[in-house]
């Protein structure tokens, strides 16, 4: 039998629901928002999409389903299963435009995310990335 006694460790919870980081994946053909950022704005069901182009920062602000140009985000808390993939081919184009050379059009591009609580927003540098690898779909031999 063991002499460990399970109360003298300081034991904190793990979350396994997110990841720490608030990731925007910008893909070929798709965003895609880290379910964190859908936490961080409170499972928000629309969001407003934001560009500073002088700066090159990319934002997404929570707003009602009736705001002007507003886009569906994210499912209620006990709904949102994972990430939030979006296909809208403006903002895409628009981000890969600011990033100009170093856009490569077979890789993936990952953002950290700030956010800005008091204005329920995120924002992404689009000058500060990492590139990952392409994607490769399954089922391809």
């Amino acid at each position: 039998m063991s002499k460990i006694n399970f109360d003298d460790y300081n034991f904190e919870v793990i979350s396994v629901e997110t990841t720490g980081s608030y990731l925007l994946t910008l893909n070929k053909n798709s965003l895609t928002f880290d379910k964190s950022i859908a936490e961080a704005l409170g499972y928000t069901s629309h969001v407003k999409p934001l560009l500073d182009r002088e700066n090159k920062v990319f934002a997404i602000q929570a707003c009602k389903a009736n705001s002007l140009k507003s886009i569906p985000f994210s499912k209620p808390e006990s709904q949102q299963k994972g990430s939030i993939k979006m296909q809208y081919g403006a903002i895409r184009n628009l981000l890969r435009s600011l990033m100009g050379d170093k856009w490569k059009e077979e890789m993936r591009y990952q953002f950290k995310g700030d956010l800005i609580p008091d204005k329920k927003a995120m924002i992404f540098e689009l000058e500060k990335f990492e590139e990952l690898s392409p994607f490769i779909p399954r089922n391809t031999k």
